[in-house]
């Protein structure tokens, strides 16, 4: 060490950071434990530890603003500035199942040929009043038009509402049992819904069954990961089932 440079004391380790992911917070002279990245998330019960994920960033930044706050609902062309609205998504599960409406519940199947434009595709918008680094969303169809669901009753049952997703994006509160956090692997995603933590949507083994939710990620072949590809803006979709 070159001459006059002070010798920094190492800073003891205390009892409850031994062996912890606390850092010696340098200069400051105190230990810290870290804090995870932004996006950081590991998921009770489930496999997958999620990192940050570059598009869901793009659109919080979008509808919150880069710090998270300041922007209350949506804009509607004011100020020469564009709306903004949902991000639409393909979903396949690691089967490579799709989604499609019957009989007003959204089932895992596959699509080919003509019925390949019964593909129902996932719009979300965030959830500003829950925590960012999880990626709350407010997930919905049909363009954002309707709205997935937990349901109201003390077990979860999911369904879908006809509320669109900007108005519970403005709701002052109550819109937990829309919303669910998103977890990404770097090439999977998984949803964990926020009104009933550790139930994870999820798709059977078995083609035609209704997606749903499970608190056992993986037990009797539940499939609770899956690949989204962004869509720019909704196909037409047919009438509504």
């Amino acid at each position: 060490m070159g001459a006059g440079c002070p010798v920094r004391t190492p800073v003891p380790v205390p009892p409850e950071a031994a062996g912890t992911g606390w850092r010696d917070a340098g200069r400051w002279g105190r230990w810290q434990p870290r804090r995870p990245a932004l996006g950081i998330t590991v998921a009770a019960g489930h496999p997958e530890v999620s990192v940050v994920d570059p598009d869901m960033e793009a659109l919080f930044d979008e509808f919150l603003g880069k710090e998270g706050f300041g922007v209350t609902a949506p804009e509607v062309g004011t100020a020469g500035r564009q709306p903004r609205q949902p991000y639409h998504y393909r979903v396949r599960d690691t089967d490579q199942k799709v989604l499609c409406l019957e009989q007003g519940r959204l089932v895992a199947t596959s699509l080919q040929g003509a019925n390949a434009a019964r593909e129902e595709l996932i719009s979300v918008v965030p959830n500003r009043h829950l925590e960012r680094s999880r990626y709350p969303l407010i997930v919905g169809i049909r363009g954002g038009s309707r709205a997935l669901s937990c349901g109201t009753g003390p077990q979860p049952q999911l369904q879908i509402e006809d509320v669109p997703l900007l108005e519970l994006f403005s709701w002052a509160a109550g819109a937990e049992r829309f919303t669910f956090y998103k977890s990404y692997s770097g090439s999977t995603h998984s949803f964990e819904a926020a009104a009933f933590p550790g139930h994870f949507l999820s798709t059977a083994p078995r083609a035609g069954e209704a997606l749903a939710l499970t608190a056992r990620p993986g037990h009797a072949g539940a499939i609770t990961t899956f690949y989204l590809e962004r869509e720019q803006a909704p196909s037409p979709v047919p009438a509504l089932q």
